[in-house]
């Protein structure tokens, strides 16, 4: 069974490289970048949790709060490449 903390490391883990890519043409718009990311991926969870049998507030939240935790870590971690 999935759990929420499997649920959160998914979204860090697809939306780092994204937001590590955005980041070198960025203006570093942290707060934008961590809203849109939680928002994009919360819509998505929901809209497709409906046919994976986890529709729940609780796992689109979780899965939108790891897309946001992993938009900061992208930016983060590549402004110290550029």
């Amino acid at each position: 069974m999935i759990d929420l903390f499997e649920v959160l490391v998914r979204g860090v883990l697809q939306v780092a490289p994204v937001a590590a890519g955005t980041v070198f043409i960025s203006r570093g718009m942290y707060s934008y970048a961590a809203a849109t990311s939680f928002t994009i991926s919360f819509m998505w969870w929901w809209n497709a949790g409906a046919s994976s049998g986890y529709q729940s507030l609780e796992f689109a939240v979780a899965y939108g709060a790891g897309a946001s935790l992993g938009a900061l870590m992208g930016m983060w971690g590549s402004r110290g490449m550029t």
